[in-house]
């Protein structure tokens, strides 16, 4: 039997790497602008207002923003890639440096720079790849996807019963007024929880759910009434569990009678809420096999000539039709180019006659948006064919960002304002691996040639 035997000196915790120059991170380090990029971290901070106090150093945190793009991870992954892994030091410029950052940092600073900010460095990414040589800006092919949020599937009393959680939570923090109701919202929620057992254990058919799940509204409609009631007192609430409180109580204004009309129809209301932190959220119907509804977010995604991705939202990514993506897609891609694509394509959902003519009228010669039923084509036969085969792509450069190495889909995000960040990052992330892919290849063929 072998005995463990201890080394006679104590090993040391300093090492020193030489890193290879052909790593992806020592690659990309070595591409971006750091300053310009700094620059622009800069003036979103301040167009933000943010409040007085030390300058965040930019330079390592926007690494680690670089790194999370990268792949997947979460911020104590980042802190920790950070703190002990060489290239991720080097992205963020801490080679010769024993301090690090921490997770909460990052977290702020990818929260101040926000969807929009994230989105302008991918401009400036695209930017660079144009002018390396790597993208081609005369050709554009789009489509439209939903971001599904990570939560639950949204029914009736799945809704009621959470509210009324949330509600006890909020309430909890706060006293003054609140104070003699407590017992009674105890109460209420031990009520609710009782119908919400009996719906999900015992009530068998559609006749019975449905009677169980009224006696769960009209519970919940008289427990929303009574905090109505309070708030309406005139007492202001400036803490963040009042806020939270008046928060709830105003969505649950819009989503009882919605509520209801289901129980009562039997059919989903118009613009149904659909999560009650993050209310904005909508059902998308997207008619697929195995998943007719994707409950998140719409966005468009642009394939840009040679392979790479721009990311938008229309508004607040809310009920936008597909003809509407059509055009903002140009309308993007002027913007960041200051030119409209020479050859455009889309899918059936965007076409219409305006489509048509309005990208024409902007420029666009080959405007390859699919037609509906048997109208022709505004392009030629072959243009068609291939604009058929490009337009293909769009579709893997929305599989991959939304891979679980990129995590544009199902972020761990609570707000819509954290999917919008995490959704830009996640192409972000896809641009700039393509782009120092692209480079170690053309040095590859310059080496061999």
């Amino acid at each position: 039997m072998s005995v463990f035997q201890p080394s006679l000196f104590e090993q040391s915790t300093i090492v020193n790497i030489s890193l290879n120059e052909s790593h992806e991170l020592v690659r990309l380090t070595n591409l971006i602008n750091w300053t310009e990029l700094t620059t622009l971290a800069m003036t979103i901070r301040d167009t933000k207002r943010m409040p007085s106090g030390p300058q965040p150093r930019y330079r390592p945190l926007l690494g680690a923003v670089a790194l999370m793009a990268t792949k997947r991870m979460t911020y104590r992954d980042a802190e920790d890639q950070v703190a002990h892994y060489a290239p991720a030091r080097y992205l963020c410029d801490l080679m010769d440096s024993d301090w690090t950052l921490d997770h909460v940092s990052i977290f702020d600073f990818t929260k101040m720079l926000g969807g929009e900010g994230l989105a302008r460095i991918n401009d400036m990414i695209l930017k660079t790849a144009q002018e390396i040589g790597f993208l081609d800006a005369s050709v554009l092919m789009s489509d439209t996807t939903a971001q599904e949020a990570m939560i639950p599937y949204p029914t009736e009393v799945g809704l009621m019963s959470r509210f009324t959680q949330l509600v006890q939570r909020a309430a909890g923090k706060l006293g003054g007024k609140f104070l003699a109701i407590k017992s009674g919202l105890k109460g209420s929620v031990k009520s609710v929880k009782e119908l919400v057992r009996n719906s999900h254990l015992f009530a068998k058919g559609k006749e019975q759910k449905g009677k169980v799940g009224r006696k769960i509204y009209h519970t919940v409609k008289k427990f929303h009434q009574e905090i109505s009631d309070l708030l309406a007192t005139g007492h202001k609430l400036s803490s963040k569990s009042g806020k939270e409180l008046e928060r709830l109580v105003n969505v649950m204004d819009q989503l009882l009678p919605q509520i209801w009309h289901f129980l009562k129809t039997g059919f989903v209301a118009n613009k149904k809420i659909i999560h009650l932190q993050m209310s904005d959220l909508y059902a998308i119907v997207r008619g697929k096999a195995g998943k007719s509804v994707e409950f998140g977010r719409k966005w468009g995604i642009s394939r840009i000539g040679g392979g790479f991705l721009q990311g938008f939202l229309m508004g607040d990514g809310e009920h936008a039709s597909d003809k509407q993506f059509c055009m903002e897609a140009i309308k993007q891609h002027q913007r960041l180019f200051q030119e409209v694509p020479r050859k455009f394509g889309f899918d059936r959902g965007g076409y219409s006659a305006t489509n048509i003519k309005n990208a024409k009228k902007m420029g666009v010669k080959q405007v390859g948006i699919a037609p509906t039923g048997k109208t022709p084509w505004a392009v030629s036969e072959t243009k068609r064919k291939e604009i058929v085969r490009e337009r293909a792509q769009v579709e893997a450069g929305i599989g991959t960002i939304k891979s679980s190495r990129y995590g544009f889909n199902k972020p761990n995000a609570k707000s819509t304002a954290a999917m919008d960040w995490c959704g830009q990052r996640a192409i972000l992330g896809f641009n700039m691996r393509k782009l120092t892919r692209e480079l170690l290849k053309s040095k590859g063929a310059a080496a061999a040639a």
